[in-house]
């Protein structure tokens, strides 16, 4: 029998070709679910008032990831933000919106230009006139954001017309935007005097291919009004969101549940994300709500042709929550987008 083998100089360059390959750093479908969970950065860039050291945002995001024993890094982006005057309010607010354009160059270079280097995931979340800092960022970054995995806006202080060329962010992204048109009273107010134009965080953004706007119920300061609480109780829903769409589940159920009409939540409940389901062999859009007291609350309501609301899930637990309706994930509902069209 005649055995073939190859010359010693060709084995050795196929051995130098297999070790340069295990080298490589491994694709996004190869590295594990909670691994790409873990390694997602969540950015914050806070509102008026001058620098936040510790912003209630980071608070309870640290709170939820530390109750979950998760690692995820976040980063606070301090800047300053300009503090208003009471007497000078109208002055303040143009410096506060040069001083955000300014900002949003430092930002670019410090934050969005290292992490899309180191090939980290991250998501950004800007609070107020801190999503203008965000939006300006994003227009620097002439579409090569490939490790960007979601954009927040908590209470915009932009006008509702405002937009971007959507080529700037990745492919099937919006911007998700959270507006409050009862209860946020510093948009009603002060926003609007010293603009003709309504913001985006308090009636949406117009843009709605761009922007997906959900309204909730927060006051844009601390208890505002009430009991109501502000954005920053988001904070526990982004990461729910965020988790799951780089494929990492926590555990947990959902609660008992009979399906009940249920009223249009303006008072008491934050709309926070639209999920396609299967439900009775056919794919309909879910809306969750986040409750706007108890932040780790949640339900799910599917939104009948007429209008209608209708409870199908609740619980403590929002991938509970998701489970239980049978939702799609984000991968599998883009693919079927794309072949559906």
């Amino acid at each position: 029998m005649t055995h073939l083998s190859e010359p010693p100089h060709v084995l050795a360059r196929i051995a130098a070709v297999i070790l340069a390959a295990s080298m490589l750093p491994a694709c996004a479908a190869d590295v594990p679910a909670p691994q790409r969970a873990s390694d997602l950065v969540f950015v914050y860039i806070h509102g008026f008032g001058g620098a936040k050291k510790r912003p209630r945002f980071c608070a309870n995001l640290q709170a939820f990831l530390d109750d979950e024993k998760l690692s995820n890094r976040i980063i606070n982006y301090e800047w300053d933000s300009v503090r208003i005057e009471v007497l000078k309010a109208g002055a303040s607010w143009q410096e506060a919106e040069v001083r955000a354009d300014e900002e949003s160059v430092g930002f670019t270079s410090t934050v969005l230009d290292r992490l899309e280097r180191e090939q980290t995931p991250y998501v950004l979340v800007g609070f107020s006139i801190g999503s203008r800092v965000l939006l300006r960022a994003l227009d620097h970054s002439n579409g090569k954001l490939d490790h960007l995995r979601g954009v927040y806006f908590l209470g915009a202080a932009m006008t509702r017309d405002t937009t971007l060329d959507k080529a700037r962010l990745p492919p099937d992204l919006k911007i998700s935007n959270y507006h409050s048109p009862r209860w946020d009273i510093v948009h009603q107010t002060s926003f609007s005097f010293m603009n003709r134009m309504a913001a985006g965080g308090l009636h949406g953004f117009d843009d709605t291919g761009l922007f997906e706007n959900y309204a909730v119920s927060c006051t844009h300061t601390h208890k505002g009004v009430g009991v109501h609480i502000d954005y920053s109780q988001l904070a526990v829903a982004i990461a729910y969101m965020s988790l799951y769409k780089e494929g990492l589940v926590l555990d947990g159920r959902s609660g008992i549940n009979m399906a009940t009409p249920v009223g249009d939540g303006e008072l008491w409940w934050n709309k926070v994300w639209r999920v396609p389901c299967r439900i009775d062999g056919t794919i309909r859009t879910v809306e969750i709500e986040q409750n706007n007291v108890v932040a780790e609350y949640f339900r799910a309501l599917l939104i009948e042709p007429g209008g209608g609301r209708k409870r199908i899930a609740r619980g403590s637990n929002m991938h509970a929550v998701l489970n239980a309706i049978d939702a799609i994930p984000p991968g599998e509902a883009t693919q079927e987008n794309k072949q559906s069209k």
